[in-house]
Parts: C-alpha cells; sequence; structure tokens
C-alpha cells in the first residue's frame, strides 16, 4: 500500500498523461444521415413543395384529403412543426397534386382528383393559418381525375388519372392561370402522370405510365405524339423533371413493374429523341424500380440526377435514393451513391431538394424523410458506396 502522498502524485500524473495534447490533427467526422419524420397517420402520403421564399414544406395526404403544412429550421432545413389542415369538401375529396407558382409567388397549385378541380391557394404566412382559396378550376368534361399538377409558362397542367365517364378516354388538361375559362383537353394514353416542357424547343412532354409512353405535345399546333419506351430499355414512366445547363432537356424515370424493375432512366433533349441509361450496381441498381427523379447538379459535384428507387410495385425493387453522375457529353454515367431509406417497404414515392438537403416522401408509411450531408458533399462518400472505385473495399459495410 503507497502512502498517501504517493497516492497523490501518482493521481497527479496519470491526470497528466490523460490532458496531454495530442500531436496528431484533429478530423471532423464525416457523415450523410437521412432521418425519417412522422406526420399524421393517413395510407397515402403523396407530394411535396416548398412554398418559394418561406420555411414551410407542404405535403399532400389523399386518403383523408389533408395538407400538412411543415416549418423548416431555417439554418439545418430540419422539419421542427407541422399543422394538418383538410381541403375540399369532404375527407374523400383525393388531395393530391401540389405545386408552386411562379406565376402568383408565395401562391401554391394543388389538385382534388375526386372532386375534379384544381386550386390556387395562399398557404398562410404562418403554420397555424389555413389555406385560402384565391381560384377555382373546374375541369370540364368528358375529362376526370387531376392528378399531379404544374404550372408551365401562364397554363396550369393537370394529368387525369381516371377515365372519362363520357368516352373512357384520357386526358391531359391545361388552362390558361389569367384566363381559366380558356382550357383545352388532350386524349392521351393510359394513364398520365407527370407533365414537363423541354426547355429549348418549348414542347410539352407527359408519362404515361400503365401504357408505357410519353406523350409530346405542341401547343402552338395543337398536334400530340406517342413515344413508347422500348420493352429492352424498360417500363413504366412516371417521375420526370426539366434540367438546364449540361443536362439540359426532359429527364424522367422507369418504375418497372411487379416483378422489379431495371435501374433505368432517360432523357428528351432538343431533338426529341429518347436517350437511355442504366444503373449497375447490382440489386439496389439493377433492380431499382425508380418512380421520382429531381436535379441534383452542384458547384462542387457538376452535373448530377437524384433518382429515387421504391418498393411500391415490387418488392424486388428497394426503397433508396440514388445520385448519378455524368461525363462531360452526358453521354454514360460516372458515378453512383445509393442511400438506402431506413424504412423499407415505404413506398418511396416523391423527392424534392432544397438549398443544402433533400426531402422525400414514404407512401405507405406516413412519412416525410430528409437527407443531409456534414464535412462533406454528395457524390464524395466511401468508395465503398460507388462504382468509381471498385478497387477498395470489396464488400459494403
Amino acid at each position: 500500500m503507497l502512502p498517501p502522498i504517493f497516492q497523490s502524485l501518482v493521481v497527479v500524473l496519470a491526470l497528466c498523461a490523460g490532458t496531454s495534447v495530442s500531436q496528431e490533427p484533429v478530423t471532423s467526422l464525416v457523415s450523410r444521415r437521412l432521418t425519417e419524420y412522422l406526420l399524421p397517420v393517413a395510407t397515402q402520403t403523396h407530394e411535396l413543395a416548398r412554398v418559394p421564399g418561406s420555411n414551410f414544406l407542404l405535403v399532400s395526404q389523399m386518403s383523408n384529403s389533408q395538407l400538412i403544412k411543415i416549418e423548416l429550421d431555417p439554418a439545418s432545413e430540419e422539419p421542427v412543426a407541422y399543422q394538418s389542415f383538410p381541403m375540399g369538401e369532404n375527407s374523400q375529396s383525393g388531395l393530391h397534386g401540389v405545386w408552386p407558382s411562379a406565376r402568383f409567388p408565395g401562391m401554391m397549385w394543388l389538385s382534388l382528383q375526386s372532386e375534379n378541380r384544381l386550386l390556387l391557394v395562399n398557404p398562410g404566412q404562418d403554420i397555424s393559418t389555413a389555406p385560402s382559396i384565391i381560384t377555382t378550376i373546374d375541369i370540364p368534361e368528358p375529362g376526370k381525375g387531376p392528378h399531379c399538377v404544374f404550372e408551365i409558362g401562364n397554363r396550369v397542367w393537370a394529368g387525369l388519372k381516371e377515365a372519362s365517364e363520357q368516352t373512357g378516354e384520357y386526358y391531359v388538361f391545361s388552362a390558361d392561370v389569367d384566363n381559366t375559362t380558356d382550357t383545352v383537353l388532350y386524349p392521351c394514353l393510359n394513364s398520365p402522370v407527370f407533365i414537363q416542357e423541354e426547355p429549348t424547343t418549348r414542347l410539352i412532354y407527359v408519362t404515361q405510365d400503365t401504357a408505357s409512353s410519353i406523350m409530346r405535345i405542341n401547343i402552338t399546333s395543337g398536334e400530340t405524339a406517342q413515344l413508347p419506351i422500348p420493352p429492352e430499355a424498360g417500363n413504366t414512366p412516371v417521375g420526370m423533371t426539366t434540367a438546364s445547363g449540361p443536362l439540359s432537356g426532359v429527364w424522367f424515370s422507369l418504375a418497372g413493374n411487379d416483378t422489379g424493375g431495371s435501374g433505368s432512366f432517360g432523357h428528351i433533349g432538343s431533338t426529341g429523341e429518347l436517350q437511355f441509361f442504366q444503373l449497375e450496381k447490382p440489386l439496389l441498381g439493377t433492380n431499382a424500380g425508380l418512380l421520382h427523379i429531381a436535379d441534383a447538379s452542384t458547384a462542387e459535384g457538376g452535373p448530377a440526377l437524384w433518382l429515387l428507387s421504391t418498393t411500391l410495385l415490387s418488392t424486388n425493387s428497394a426503397d433508396a435514393l440514388i445520385r448519378v453522375t455524368f461525363d462531360d457529353d452526358i453521354t454514360s454515367v460516372t458515378g453512383e451513391e445509393y442511400i438506402s431509406i431506413p424504412t423499407q417497404n415505404a413506398w418511396a414515392h416523391r423527392i424534392i431538394t432544397l438549398d443544402a438537403t433533400v426531402m422525400l416522401t414514404e407512401l405507405n408509411t406516413f412519412t416525410l424523410a430528409q437527407l443531409s450531408y456534414s464535412n462533406t458533399v454528395a457524390g464524395r462518400w466511401l468508395p465503398a458506396q460507388a462504382l468509381t472505385d471498385p478497387t477498395i473495399y470489396d464488400q459494403e459495410g
């Protein structure tokens, strides 16, 4: 047993050793985080859009026709609070589409699929204020069932998801936002979902999921044409986005079917030709059912896309967020980054990019998920997650 004075000396030496200054530099940890936020219980949590110039995100829940207004932290963009508001005549009104208006800054377009109408609403200046209706547009016969809604130039568009009671056909609807009596119904195939404009030609393109075809609309002449998806490339076009810069054109995703996806997505440029790309990562990539797509380009990482794989059509696909990069000519994929969603069988549905993070909805689990990076940027992750350096980390983990 050491005398007390020596015991004290030993303690002092131990403390000094534990607090000595390290000679190695401190390195911040690189991290990638996908956080899930539970919303009110509903069986169909669908579309989402940010209210421009605000810290509010709007999410539609179709099964009970509720609009969820979510407040975001202005620094981290993390959801911090929400308020739910009924939209339509009752819980069966079928709220689905949500899209920001550029023509009317701060206003948002909504679609009520079961009521067969579109709404332009003021979402309110604070989280507790209920949205107020500015304009109502009724879909004329024989159109039925506005699903997704979009504003392109001075017109509002909607894919009519339900077959007409009068003709049995499907239609794409368009109306002048300044003169809502100026409407057009374009006959199409079963059934229209996303509608986007090719920025060079100003032609309109529409994904038709069940028919596995894309329709082209010339709004000047009124002429339409069908661009069938070759079976060898995949099937079921759903998501679509317009991009500028090196990615200029319309990009679309192929969701597959009940046997799984093909990991395929495509591009339409000013020539109007379909160009297809294929993911190569086994299982997560090659079986991916790609339901939605968004521009992921950054100054640091260059041209890139976000792809959202879903279990909605088949559990042979995974619920996952995928970021792809391209060569300088945008002719081939050069990098693939994969982020599996923590809750599988969530039916990952829609994705949007914010200033520094990515948001997505999970249709089956009434959930909003947010992807963020710390001390790194998207596309600069572990080599195990990228196909560009297969010599490092043969196994994922």
